[in-house]
């Protein structure tokens, strides 16, 4: 039986980096993501082998979806990590930010990050992680238009220090990793707010935006027994920008 990552937002630029990591170390991936519509066209009703990705509708609005993906994704295998990537940026300035803007950040972020937590935990043996994706904006307060995005942000470190705290008698770690400026495809709202890669880099002391290769190196490391004694920690890959 093979050993299964549950990768939300599986399908994005950061989430596919991820996926292609972990098949590397020997997993097997569900990947999750709103963007996938046909599941009709997915095979996996049999055990998953390793090093194999598929892909599934999921919506972490939405407890139906995350229960009924959680429910298949134990069928294929032996659930032993979560990652939750699935997020939206939106631009909410201080003056005229949208209760619709505020409510789905909110939605995705936070609470799309608890409902999966939720489902899944029941099914983690000892020894399995879950792997959060956080971002440097929950602790850096310079960037303006993101107010929201980053509260969302700190939500996940104070959900991610809790629920380590509650899974370690059973053995299950929880982290997260709060990536920089990734060179990855933008939205229009992260490319108006941000002035786009040129801009961004200048914010960053080694000076160039990251790989998302870079996330996926420390998620796979947080996942693996390498990691066995670190939980409740929220480790930043962000070329030092945190720190300026």
């Amino acid at each position: 039986m093979s050993d299964i990552v549950l990768l939300t937002g599986g399908t994005g630029g950061i989430g596919r980096a991820i996926a292609a990591r972990l098949v590397e170390s020997g997993y097997a991936v569900v990947a999750g993501d709103l963007e996938v519509r046909d599941r009709a066209a997915q095979s996996g009703d049999g055990p998953l082998a390793a090093g194999t990705i598929v892909e599934r509708h999921l919506d972490v609005r939405s407890s139906e979806s995350i229960n009924a993906l959680v429910a298949q994704t134990v069928s294929l295998g032996r659930l032993r990590g979560v990652v939750n990537c699935a997020g939206i940026v939106r631009d909410t300035p201080a003056a005229t930010m949208d209760d619709a803007q505020i409510d789905a950040l909110w939605a995705v972020n936070v609470a799309g990050t608890a409902r999966v937590c939720r489902a899944a935990a029941p099914h983690l043996e000892s020894g399995s992680a879950i792997v959060n994706i956080g971002s440097i904006a929950g602790s850096v307060g310079r960037f303006p238009r993101l107010s929201i995005y980053s509260a969302t942000k700190v939500g996940l470190e104070g959900l991610t220090r809790v629920l380590a705290c509650e899974l370690a008698p059973r053995g299950v770690r929880v982290n997260l990793v709060a990536p920089g400026f990734i060179r990855v495809g933008m939205s229009k709202d992260w490319r108006d707010i941000s002035g786009g890669e040129e801009a961004l880099a200048t914010h960053v002391p080694l000076g160039r935006l990251g790989e998302a290769s870079e996330i996926a190196e420390v998620v796979e490391f947080l996942l693996s027994p390498r990691a066995s004694y670190i939980t409740g920690a929220a480790i930043f890959v962000d070329g030092g920008t945190h720190a300026w």
